[in-house]
């Protein structure tokens, strides 16, 4: 039943390993999307930008010797940017114009420098990436731990894109 959720950390992964790297980025966000989908209260059933930040803020941490650390407001307008825009700025930064907007570097340590650009951060891709698949893990914890919220990810798993081998 929750083979989808090992299935996207290996598309992420496999993005990633095949030298795709802006799309192991997208697919982590629409990795966050969908985690953010199967956690949502039982009488709601479809996520919005609150259940993407809220997701973020409980489970997206990143190393504690990053220069910056994850807020959601600004993974969420990252997201907005690069599924929306392709780029690095969506309307979101204009309406939120205390979100911070992401560039994006192959490497793992984030760039950030208030003094240059207090809006701008440099994210490392590969501790992006590995920082989702870690926020995955720790959900994934919560749900064995909280009975509520597993029943409520059990009941929407089926909903989750599933693959299956087709004989020819």
């Amino acid at each position: 039943m929750w083979a989808p959720i090992g299935a996207l950390i290996g598309e992420i992964k496999m993005c990633e390993g095949a030298g795709a790297t802006t799309a192991a980025v997208a697919m982590a966000y629409v990795c966050i999307d969908t985690m953010a989908f199967l956690s949502l209260p039982a009488d709601k059933d479809k996520q919005g930008r609150a259940e993407f930040i809220e997701w973020c803020e409980k489970y997206l941490q990143c190393h504690e010797d990053q220069p910056y650390k994850y807020r959601g407001i600004d993974v969420y307008g990252a997201r907005c940017a690069l599924l929306h825009a392709f780029g690095t700025e969506s309307d979101y930064h204009d309406k939120y114009p205390d979100s911070k907007k992401f560039g994006y570097h192959d490497g793992g340590k984030h760039g950030y420098d208030p003094a240059t650009d207090e809006r701008l951060v440099l994210i490392g891709t590969a501790s992006f990436i590995n920082d989702v698949a870690h926020a995955v893990g720790t959900f994934m914890q919560a749900c064995k731990e909280d009975a509520g919220l597993r029943a409520r990810v059990e009941a929407r798993l089926p909903q989750v894109l599933a693959t299956f081998p087709v004989r020819a």
